[in-house]
């Protein structure tokens, strides 16, 4: 797991391995009874989960101390592997599925994690539930976002960003006239686990 990621470009402590590897034994228990993911080698949820949710660390700046929004968290990815090699982002995991929700919970305690919370519902609800523009980063990772962006535009802060985790460039087209790509980073995975394309859109001045 150092080596993977490594190769990305980090200096990953002691403390980090420790953390990633309770939560991969967690995922493991967890997974006999709930589908979090249908990668069931440690190795491949370490490259394909884990090390892939780092991806976009290298691909677009998080402010210090940013407010995070994961949605469609599922088994937590990307935003608990952020959270754990940044500790200092305030994050929040938007995941529909109830089961889902407790097992976010249950990691959140596992690990001790500060500032981070779950919201059991759909972007829809979350978004409902809100009344300022507050969110720095928005990333979205195995979902389709098309039917998703709509509800974005009044959750970012003026100066929000949304990360988007791909296997290809995407065309600008895709987003109408309220974002704009800001920035777009293609990767390979360790161990030949494929490529990896990180595309970073932002609000459109009115």
């Amino acid at each position: 797991m150092i080596t993977c990621i490594r190769e990305l470009g980090f200096t990953i402590e002691e403390i980090h391995v420790e953390h990633f590897m309770r939560y991969l034994t967690h995922i493991l228990e967890w997974n006999k009874t709930i589908n979090l993911t249908s990668i069931i080698d440690p190795e491949e949820i370490i490259v394909k989960h884990f090390v892939d949710s780092l991806a976009s660390l290298v691909s677009t700046t998080f402010p210090q101390n940013c407010v995070v929004l994961d949605i469609g968290s599922g088994g937590g990815f990307p935003g608990i592997p952020l959270r754990i090699m940044r500790p200092d982002m305030r994050l929040t995991l938007v995941e529909p599925v109830k089961k889902k929700c407790s097992f976010l919970n249950s990691v959140i305690g596992l690990l001790q994690l500060q500032n981070v919370a779950t919201f059991n519902g759909t972007i829809e609800e979350y978004t409902k539930s809100q009344s300022h523009n507050i969110i720095d980063m928005i990333v979205i990772r195995a979902l389709k976002y098309e039917d998703i962006l709509k509800h974005l535009p009044r959750l970012l802060s003026p100066i929000g960003k949304i990360v988007l985790y791909g296997t290809q460039a995407m065309r600008k087209q895709e987003f109408g006239k309220e974002f704009h790509i800001l920035s777009e980073t293609a990767l390979i995975l360790p161990q030949g686990s494929g490529s990896r394309v990180i595309t970073v859109i932002e609000k459109t001045d009115s």
